[in-house]
């Protein structure tokens, strides 16, 4: 007789990946002194959203635009966060979950902090055929032009997930 046990990992790797996301997007809203408030009100809809995509493999970044709205559209990105996701980071991984909480601290000392008048949102980088999601909707990235991106690396690790990240800073003219 022999007894076989089977855990679905990627369930596993999937919540952990998208809340510890969720939690460096929020470390970096409140180390950057922005406000948390409007993350916190909503966690639930921005956790369904990752949560779902990830498990589905749509979820290509996900994205804090950090904005000035005093100025005109085209022109009010100050600064931006990705979290570019890596299906294949571990593929042979033992279902490790883990998480660098000091390389999103580092990320934010060398972006700096914004002027109180600052705003952010969060937004979803999707591939093709993504499904639905309640509380989300389409829109377009504000531009990058003007800035230069700097990778610090991977973040996040769930088993075969991994997430980079990545931080924008404006060139100097």
């Amino acid at each position: 007789m022999s007894t076989s046990v089977r855990v679905n990992t990627h369930t596993y790797a999937t919540t952990h990946v998208a809340t510890n996301m969720l939690r460096s997007v929020r470390q970096i809203i409140r180390e950057s002194r922005l406000s948390p408030t409007k993350m916190q009100d909503d966690w639930e809809i921005l956790e369904s959203g990752i949560k779902t995509w990830l498990g589905t493999g749509h979820l290509r970044r996900l994205i804090l635009e950090v904005y000035d709205p005093t100025r005109p559209a085209d022109v009010d990105l100050v600064g931006r966060f990705d979290f570019t996701i890596d299906y294949g980071y571990y593929g042979d991984g033992d279902g490790d979950l883990w998480l660098d909480p000091d390389t999103v601290s580092y990320a934010v000392r060398k972006n700096g902090s914004y002027p109180e008048r600052c705003d952010y949102r969060i937004v979803a980088d999707l591939a093709p055929g993504y499904p639905p999601v309640s509380g989300w909707s389409t829109t377009t990235l504000r531009s990058t032009g003007g800035f230069t991106r700097h990778s610090v690396g991977t973040t996040i690790g769930g088993g075969s997930i991994g997430a980079d990240l990545a931080y924008y800073i404006r060139r100097a003219q």
